[in-house]
């Protein structure tokens, strides 16, 4: 979910939209001692960024493939309870794999980003090693340039993503 939107599209107006969506991913999670983990998380996003409140309407951009990976150390608060709540800072890193422009839109191009993140989260133990899992993460996104022959749009905004899952304790 971006929060903390603004964009700017040069002559037509308006401004860059892009909507919530969902998003499967892998976490593997690996605990260094009894409180403290490293996380790696990877995935395949598709956004649609759609130009809205522009002087000819709305209308999309395309699509955009992109592969994203991130990396982050926890702080588990009660290891050994059945409920376990964490804190977490790391980094994310997308790199867009394709980009498919809308009919009547140009080719354009949207460079790799990389993110400082932060999370919140709790697992909860269901069963013997079997663990419920909630996260939230913060994403600082740096500002998004969608370059074309034909115009330039700019885009600023961080990035929230709720996550639940299960997991499994080796």
């Amino acid at each position: 979910m971006p929060v903390n939107e603004t964009s700017t599209v040069g002559l037509i107006g308006g401004h860059i939209n892009v909507p919530d969506m969902l998003l499967p991913d892998l976490q593997i999670a690996y605990f260094l001692t009894d409180h403290i983990s490293i996380e790696g998380q990877a995935g395949i996003i598709r956004t649609r960024p759609r130009i809205v409140g522009s002087f000819i309407g709305d209308f999309d951009i395309g699509s955009i493939w992109s592969a994203a990976g991130a990396a982050s150390v926890q702080y588990h608060f009660m290891p050994e309870a059945r409920f376990n709540p964490y804190l977490g800072a790391g980094i994310s890193y997308s790199r867009p794999v394709s980009i498919k422009p809308d009919e009547g839109i140009t080719d354009f191009s949207v460079s790799a980003q990389t993110s400082i993140m932060i999370q919140a989260g709790a697992d909860y133990q269901i069963a013997g090693n079997w663990f419920g899992n909630a996260v939230a993460k913060y994403l600082f996104v740096p500002e998004q340039t969608y370059e074309s022959q034909s115009a330039t749009f700019v885009s600023d905004s961080n990035m929230v993503f709720a996550g639940v899952g299960i997991g499994y304790r080796f």
